[in-house]
């Protein structure tokens, strides 16, 4: 949860107080839509008329296309923590929908089980220090999702009037319609957020076994080389019990040498005394 924590205190200083002042206008843009998922069921059971709801609807698509817009025109800078907030605002907009809209129509209630599913990945994966970002099937469903889940506001709006020419029955159907084509949709999309999860580990992984044997490498290495330094010193440098066998034996022969010399001295000796006593 730590990971989690930390981005929701930067989404907090981007909303409040952002290194750059004017990133604080896609900021808000993006936020809108958070607010406006909450604001409209609220609406929408509390009596407000069509007109009322399909003008907040069209101030939050405006916002929507508008907020990446001011990032890079604006703020001149698309910062993670914006984008962390914009994929936030809209998981909040279409989950919060989505519940306010179950009493209604409890179809969406597998729409929001794989809407859950979806967001669970992605924060698993912002804990786990990665910043996934919508993919293709990713934007592409989140149309007639939003598509479903206004039109079923809109139905329950109009009670038994007809709003522009049209039936809430048939703006009721068409809701169904897009909700159960949305749910193929989702589901492709959580195996795709899945398989790159997985594919991220994996490379992790990869890179935390290459970390590893480079040490262990250094380490065998390291330890050779002390090896071939000890090798070495025993080489140059002799020991002492070497030098005292060398030195003892060196007077070993010089006592040697001097007892056979002395031994070839006396027999010369003993013959001239020999001598000497002939002629004598």
């Amino acid at each position: 949860m730590g990971k989690i924590k930390e981005y929701t205190k930067l989404i907090f200083k981007s909303l409040i107080n952002p290194k750059n002042k004017l990133s604080l206008i896609p900021n808000w843009l993006s936020f809108t839509r958070a607010i406006g998922g909450v604001a409209m069921p609220i609406m929408a059971y509390s009596g407000a008329s069509p007109a009322a709801l399909v003008t907040l609807l069209s101030t939050l698509a405006i916002s929507d296309f508008l907020d990446g817009k001011a990032a890079r025109y604006i703020a001149k800078e698309e910062t993670k923590e914006g984008a962390v907030l914009d994929a936030i605002s809209d998981k909040i907009f279409s989950l919060s929908l989505i519940v306010g809209i179950i009493a209604i129509s409890p179809i969406f209630i597998v729409n929001g089980l794989l809407e859950g599913t979806i967001s669970l990945i992605n924060a698993k994966s912002f804990e786990e220090g990665d910043s996934p970002k919508s993919n293709l099937i990713g934007k592409i469903k989140i149309w007639p999702l939003s598509a479903a889940l206004i039109l079923g506001y809109l139905a329950h709006s109009m009670g038994n009037t007809s709003f522009l020419g049209l039936s809430p029955e048939l703006i009721t159907t068409t809701s169904l319609g897009l909700s159960l084509v949305t749910i193929p949709l989702e589901i492709i999309n959580i195996k795709q957020y899945r398989s790159e999860a997985k594919a991220k580990s994996n490379r992790k992984k990869e890179k935390l076994e290459e970390s590893n044997s480079e040490n262990s490498n250094e380490k065998s290495q390291k330890k050779s080389n002390t090896k071939e330094n000890k090798i070495e010193k025993s080489i140059t440098t002799p020991k002492k019990t070497k030098y005292k066998l060398k030195k003892e034996n060196s007077n070993q022969i010089l006592i040697v040498n001097k007892e056979e010399i002395q031994k070839n001295k006396t027999p010369e000796k003993g013959k001239q005394k020999k001598k000497g006593t002939i002629y004598d």
